[in-house]
Parts: structure tokens; sequence; C-alpha cells
């Protein structure tokens, strides 16, 4: 059996998406004969078996970056720290960070010796591969680094910081008003349709405006209830998340005109 008829797919779109089977084609095709032969059904329990790894992936995946939206760490759930290209949890030691998208790395060598690389990773067996204009230029194995240097670009970390400071400002769900976010932002998890949604808003006063206006179920009882104790909706946020909206928030100072 070809690999055409196996996978049901124009030779085109299989290659774009078996891009990094490339130089395993032939291995691939002599394998999947060797199955077919031998019992059909071991082919199908392998397709099987890789679609429910693809999904537990997925599902791993959006779980982290739901936390990760929230401020929270996906290995232990407690809070992170935030920097401009860097979040450290100062509970667990997890860690992630982005390199420079126009600048560089800089690879210091133990010998003394420097490598610049566009950009840079670290393998499974622990080397560094260097990587520019889309191609592996180096491999260095990890006993031979002293340290590497990110360098920014002046202009990336400026917009960087833009980012941030548009991310830490909220818009009331409300009144519409651009707040910061600080102690006085209140929030609501509810489902008024089917799906948990996440309300934020710049006080308490149009917080409660709000539930008046858009009164719950009876039975779901979002603003009261706990999202821990309640599966009457499709759940978006981790239910220690939503713990938040039981508390509430000072009046925010008017401002004096």
């Amino acid at each position: 059996m070809s690999k055409r008829m196996f996978f049901g797919k124009k030779e085109e779109e299989k290659k774009e998406k078996q891009i990094a089977l490339v130089d395993q084609d032939d291995e691939l095709e002599k394998e999947i004969s060797l199955l077919t032969k031998g019992d059909k059904g071991s082919v199908s329990k392998v397709i099987s078996e890789v679609e429910g790894t693809i999904k537990e992936a997925t599902k791993a995946s959006i779980r982290d970056v739901k936390l990760l939206e929230e401020g929270r760490c996906p290995s232990c759930g407690r809070k992170t720290k935030q920097f401009l290209f860097t979040t450290v949890c100062e509970y667990c030691g997890w860690s992630t960070f982005i390199t420079p998208e126009k600048g560089h790395a800089l690879i210091h060598l133990k010998d003394g010796n420097i490598v610049e690389s566009k950009s840079m990773f670290q393998i499974v067996q622990g080397d560094i591969l260097g990587i520019t204009d889309d191609v592996v230029r180096i491999r260095i194995p990890s006993g031979n680094i002293s340290y590497i240097e990110y360098v920014w670009a002046d202009e990336e970390i400026a917009a960087r910081r833009e980012q941030r400071r548009r991310e830490e400002r909220v818009v009331c769900d409300w009144c519409q008003k651009e707040v910061d976010r600080d102690e006085y932002v209140a929030v609501i998890y509810a489902a008024i349709g089917t799906n948990q949604v996440r309300y934020q808003f710049c006080s308490e006063k149009c917080k409660r405006s709000f539930e008046k206006q858009y009164p719950m179920r009876i039975h779901r009882n979002c603003y009261e209830r706990s999202c821990a104790e309640c599966n009457e909706c499709v759940k978006k946020y981790e239910d220690e998340v939503t713990m938040e909206k039981l508390e509430e928030k000072k009046e925010r100072p008017e401002k004096k005109v």
C-alpha cells in the first residue's frame, strides 16, 4: 500500500504537513507496509494512539496558556513574576523567556571565543543549536559553553514596554473607562450564555451595576457561587483563578478635578 493511498492526501499536502519526516519517508513507508502485511489493525491502532497523544498535548497546551494568561505558573499554579521578556515562578522555579527577534545571541565559550547567532535552541542532549536565516549554522556541546548573552534592539524593548503598559490597563465592561490593573479592579466569572466569561470592572460600583442589569439564572447564581462548586457551563478558567470573583474590592477613590 502506498503512502498516498494510506493517508488519502495529495503529495503536495503531505510534504507540507510532514516536513520533519523528509529524510524518513522511505523508512516510514517500509514500516507501514510491514505492519499492514502482518496486522492491518495495528496501523489503525497506531494512528489512534497518535491522535490521542495529539489531543492530550493540545489540552495541556491550552491549560498552560490559560494559566499564563492569568499570571499563574503552569507547574504549581502559584502567582508568577512578570518581566519584560521573562516569566518566573519564585515558588517552584519554573520559568520561560522570549529571545530577541531583532537582536541576536552571543554564545560565550569556555575557551574565550564568542559565537554569534540570530537565534538558538537547546536540544534534548543539552547541546545548543545556533540558527541564522532559518539554517542551523553550528552545534555547540553544552560543556563548552560558559554563558549566553542576549543582545536586544532598543526598538524591540520599547515596543515590549508599550505592550506591557497596554496589558496592565483594564477597560471596564460596564462604563468602558480604562484604568490601571490595581487593587480596585473587580472581576466576575459568569456564564450568561453557555460559556464561562470573565468580566472586569473599574470598581465595585460598576460591578454591582452590571449584576443588576444582567441577573443570573437562579440555578446558576454565578455572582455569589464559587465556580469550583458548579458545572452548569463550559469552563474556560481554572477554578482556583476564579476565586477572586468572591473578593469584594475597595471603592475606587474619586479623582478630584
